[in-house]
């Protein structure tokens, strides 16, 4: 039993469109499990009650949805399954670690805007993880070591599965020649305050010699708060949500020189990873999820003064080391693939099902 979403079982087209990339995941799972031998029987996540009631005892392999409000029937179906290896499927930090790293940063936001009205977004409140845990045997987690280092505390074996990037996006050299240094990319999805575009906007309208291009949804509440400044900053760009396959993104990818993400919660952020396929050079937080190696620039700080600093800092590196950083981000981007998701899950898969199979003999 798979526990996940189904629109791209009802609506074959989605996959294609890669609005997520968890839209392939679910029908490639599925297929690694049918290679594999088995039959798949999928539950959307917003299953309804009734329908909960009737499942069966009957399955060899859970895996669900766990760690975001798309899991919260997760211990409710784990409890049911008591043949089965139940596996927590987990696209994010371990809730309640996410939830004080939210508050943390809405606490900064408000410190800077006192009497604000803006709408805490992206909270986990319908996960119970003691629940869920106790009937978890393993975790897949999407996610570099910050998060699996969130589910450390339950003792559970646990697997690093790395999200897909579209094989609709193409780089080619002109991609890697003509990115501008001054050029910055931010590009996330709701949540503007989580994933910190609030900070981006402030720095940036301070730093008129740079560009920043915003691609994220709109939030009425975000806009109004920052209406004034966003009217007064000519170097801010807001582009809203853009085709990921689509000519604006792909000519925005060629100019920027770097993506700019300072989330303060993701399981590995596949924004910034989709444009690590396009060689842009990632500026992220350590809670971004993004392996930087020797090639991206960690943000140790946000607030504003020294965020400020760091971003002159980073658009100053000499021509030769930017033209560097871009090539090793290219590079190191294939760990983003279809195939790459592909090969981690069948082997995290068969690695689980084997050991189980030893402990029952």
């Amino acid at each position: 039993m798979l526990y996940f979403k189904t629109d791209p079982m009802m609506v074959k087209s989605l996959a294609a469109k890669y609005v997520h990339t968890n839209l392939w995941e679910v029908l490639e799972i599925s297929k690694i499990l049918n290679k594999l031998g088995y039959w798949v029987d999928v539950l959307d996540r917003d299953i309804s009650a009734a329908d909960l009631k009737k499942i069966e005892d009957k399955y060899d392999i859970f895996i669900g949805l766990g760690a975001g409000n798309s899991g919260k029937f997760f211990s409710d179906i784990s409890a049911k399954l008591t043949k089965a290896v139940k596996i927590f499927y987990a696209c994010g930090p371990e809730p309640e670690e996410s939830n004080r790293l939210i508050f943390e940063r809405y606490e900064y936001f408000n410190k800077r805007h006192p009497g604000n009205k803006a709408a805490v977004r992206r909270l986990i409140t319908k996960v119970n993880m003691a629940a869920a845990i106790k009937n978890t045997d393993v975790i897949f987690c999407i996610g570099n070591d910050f998060s699996i280092g969130t589910y450390a505390k339950f003792n559970k074996p646990i697997y690093r599965i790395n999200p897909s990037t579209s094989p609709n996006i193409k780089t080619g050299i002109e991609d890697i020649m003509l990115k501008n240094k001054n050029k910055f990319l931010y590009f996330g999805g709701n949540g503007n305050i989580v994933k910190g575009l609030d900070l981006a906007v402030e720095v940036f309208s301070g730093l008129p010699e740079l560009d920043l291009y915003a691609c994220s949804p709109r939030e009425e509440d975000f806009d109004e708060i920052y209406k004034d400044l966003l009217e007064r900053s000519k170097n801010i760009h807001f582009m809203g949500f853009i085709d990921v396959a689509g000519k604006k993104f792909n000519d925005l990818t060629k100019e920027c020189g770097f993506v700019l993400l300072p989330s303060c919660s993701e399981g590995i952020a596949t924004s910034v990873v989709t444009c690590i396929r396009k060689g842009l050079v990632p500026v992220v937080t350590k809670e971004s999820g993004i392996d930087l190696s020797d090639f991206g620039f960690l943000i140790e700080s946000i607030d504003i003064e020294k965020l400020k600093e760091f971003i002159v800092k980073v658009s100053n590196i000499s021509d030769e080391d930017f033209k560097n950083r871009v090539l090793k981000t290219y590079s190191d981007s294939f760990k983003y693939t279809q195939a790459k998701f592909s090969e981690m899950f069948e082997l995290a898969l068969i690695d689980v099902i084997l050991k189980n199979k030893q402990l029952n003999k």
